[in-house]
């Protein structure tokens, strides 16, 4: 054991043991709630590689319908707040602890954001926040401080002055990355007042259980990937949780597969932050995708409800499993998808079924996101998306049982299935 024996910061009230998450998934119950928003259907921040966004929208992403035409909006909708109000409800009656808010788009934009806050925390829910932060005002900052959510905000380059010799570099980054239009120094310092008025008013304080209420999001790409294990120094150093998520082929990303990169710069990223973490006294990890230092299990306990009832297992797996408006959470639990979504023991295929990882439960086959993301963009199956090992895994090279797939990550004329 490392002689610090630290813990790399995680959000308050959002972690469980292993062995109760497969509990949850084989007797068809919840931890966790994702919470789309009822935002409108345009977007603050234009960033290149929203997943959410349909990429013929081209400027700015948006949700479309078949026709190019701007689809129904949600947040004008008066009884909106009533309808999640009761979904939510059920959730918690199939033990459902936490819930993550974000939305189609910026969840700040929705009319309905203190009402859902309001409503999860007077039922004991931990709560988290997902915002790019450009809406919030000093009240708004106290009033989410008070309420006792949890915050992830975004910023994609370390945090610097303009001494640092990377300094026009990280502002152009920043800039790039959040398609906003204005100056690039102001957008990059904006980002950073904002983050640092979460410090003062104390979001990253060590929690009882060592826990924190603040974290950021951060994307890999080719732009920021040199840059990425200083940015995460410094969040483990301010006790913030650091979310660095994978870029995938998806959503308004499919115009910009510039952005993505290989599995062996990622293996890089991921070794060089282990190192430097077990010398800075955090106890040394196995590493796999997504998460630098941590697992995705979320297949196994999390269902995210969409804004208009659709229910779907994550952001990154678009397989509708039923809607709030015809049928009961308790319902969407019992589907086949789902059985077979939540059961990869039995399904997967492809090289994950054989690394000791997976056996040993230290991992549930990567991201299974990136899985679905990567299968279907190359003309796979719901079922096979759904079971495939993970691309972005170095130590995977076939994604199905009968069929080897040569990929450089989500880049869809390298990542040819054969």
């Amino acid at each position: 054991m490392n002689k610090l024996d630290r813990k790399i910061p995680a959000f308050s009230g959002f972690s469980i043991e292993i062995d109760e998450r497969y509990f949850m998934a084989q007797n068809k119950k919840l931890f966790r709630l994702g919470i789309k928003l009822n935002t409108p259907n345009i977007c603050n921040w234009s960033c290149p590689y929203c997943y959410v966004g349909d990429e013929k929208s081209k400027l700015r992403p948006q949700k479309l319908d078949d026709q190019g035409n701007v689809t129904h909006d949600l947040s004008k909708d008066p009884f909106w707040f009533e309808r999640m109000k009761g979904w939510i409800l059920q959730g918690i009656e199939l033990g459902a602890k936490a819930v993550t808010l974000n939305g189609t788009f910026e969840p700040t934009t929705s009319k309905d954001l203190y009402n859902v806050i309001d409503f999860c925390r007077s039922e004991n829910l931990a709560t988290t926040l997902v915002t790019n932060g450009l809406l919030l005002k000093d009240d708004d900052i106290e009033r989410l401080y008070k309420s006792g959510v949890n915050v992830l905000t975004k910023l994609n380059v370390p945090i610097a002055d303009s001494t640092d010799p990377n300094y026009d570099r990280f502002c152009d980054i920043q800039k790039e990355l959040s398609g906003l239009k204005s100056e690039k120094t102001k957008i990059y310092e904006n980002q950073k007042e904002l983050i640092q008025k979460f410090i003062d008013i104390g979001f990253n304080e060590k929690q009882t259980d060592g826990s924190t209420r603040f974290g950021v999001e951060s994307v890999i790409t080719n732009l920021n990937l040199e840059f990425m294990p200083k940015l995460i120094r410094q969040l483990r150093n301010l006790n913030i949780y650091a979310h660095i998520e994978v870029t995938k082929l998806q959503g308004f990303a499919k115009a910009n597969p510039n952005l993505t990169i290989s599995k062996e710069k990622l293996q890089w990223l991921f070794e060089t932050v282990r190192d430097e973490d077990y010398a800075d006294g955090f106890n040394y990890y196995d590493i796999k995708p997504p998460y630098i230092g941590g697992t995705c299990y979320e297949n196994l306990h999390r269902l995210d409800i969409h804004a208009d009832g659709n229910v779907k297992p994550c952001p990154g797996i678009e397989t509708n499993i039923g809607n709030l408006n015809k049928i009961s959470l308790a319902e969407v639990l019992n589907s086949q998808s789902l059985d077979i979504i939540r059961n990869l023991e039995k399904y997967i295929e492809g090289d994950c079924k054989e690394c000791d990882l997976f056996k040993s439960r230290e991992c549930y086959g990567g991201c299974r996101g990136t899985v679905y993301q990567t299968l279907k963009s190359n003309g796979f199956s719901e079922y096979e998306s759904w079971v495939g090992s993970d691309p972005s895994c170095w130590r995977v090279e076939n994604l199905l049982d009968k069929k080897i797939a040569k990929t450089t990550l989500f880049n869809k004329t390298a990542a040819t299935v054969q």
